[in-house]
Order: structure tokens, then C-alpha cells, then sequence
């Protein structure tokens, strides 16, 4: 897992890019009260400087619609393009069924906190991490 310093590499590190701030504290609260760490950008810009400065993260959650020249399906082709085997979750209120984007999860907005558990537990979980691993020593 994550090697960030003074992280514990138990606890799973979310990226949150969320520019609305009321569902960015809420929905970071959710996964701090169930162990996870949370780090927060406020635009996809912002989540690509963390990356690039070589924070280590198990998953992205990542808005659609976002303010700046990079929206979260444009986000999630970059990070695939930097960490292919890195899991990132669109979370939005809706995601048109022709948009085509490499996101490994969608999360529709509202969600119930067990939603939300639910689809980051998934992707930063034993089986995830077994094909995450078993992907890369291919």
C-alpha cells in the first residue's frame, strides 16, 4: 500500500478531487471515521501535481464535472496514462452512458455512506491488490 511519510502502509490513501466543498468535508469525513487517509484536491490540476510529486495513493475519487481545462474522464485517462494499475472511481451526479472513459468504477451522487464504503473497500481490497499485483508482474 502506501509508503507516504508518516502514513502507516495499512491504511489505505484516498485522493479525493472534489471541487464543491461541502461534499469534498463531507464525503473525506466518511472514509476518515472507516480508517482510510484522505488526501483532498480541489480540481483535477491539483491531483496531478500530488501524483507528480510522487504521493502514493490505492485509489482516486474523482468528480466529473470540475472547474479548469481537465474534467474527471479526462483525469482518469492521465492517471492511467502515469499509473495504469492505480483504481479511479467517478463519482458524479450523472455520467451520460455515451461517454466513454477508463475509470474502473462509477458512483452516482447522492450515495449512501455503505455506497461509498462499499465501491472504495472493492478497490483498495485483498482481491483488487492480488490482480493489481498479478497485472503487474505481467
Amino acid at each position: 500500500m502506501s509508503s507516504v511519510e508518516g502514513i502507516p502502509k495499512s491504511e489505505p490513501v484516498v485522493l479525493l478531487v472534489e471541487d464543491d466543498v461541502f461534499v469534498r468535508f463531507t464525503t473525506s469525513e466518511m472514509l476518515r471515521e472507516e480508517g482510510f487517509v484522505v488526501v483532498e484536491a480541489v480540481n483535477a490540476a491539483e491531483a496531478l501535481a500530488l501524483i507528480s510529486t510522487g504521493l502514493e495513493v490505492d485509489i482516486v475519487l474523482s468528480d466529473v464535472r470540475m472547474p479548469g481545462e481537465i474534467d474527471g474522464v479526462a483525469l482518469t485517462a492521465k492517471i492511467k496514462t502515469i499509473e495504469p494499475l492505480l483504481p479511479v472511481a467517478l463519482v458524479s451526479t450523472h455520467l451520460p452512458p455515451d461517454v466513454k472513459h477508463e475509470a474502473d468504477a462509477f458512483l452516482a451522487k447522492p450515495f449512501r455512506v455503505a455506497e461509498l464504503l462499499e465501491l472504495v473497500r472493492s478497490l483498495v481490497g485483498t482481491e483488487w491488490l492480488s490482480k493489481r499485483s498479478s497485472l503487474a508482474a505481467s
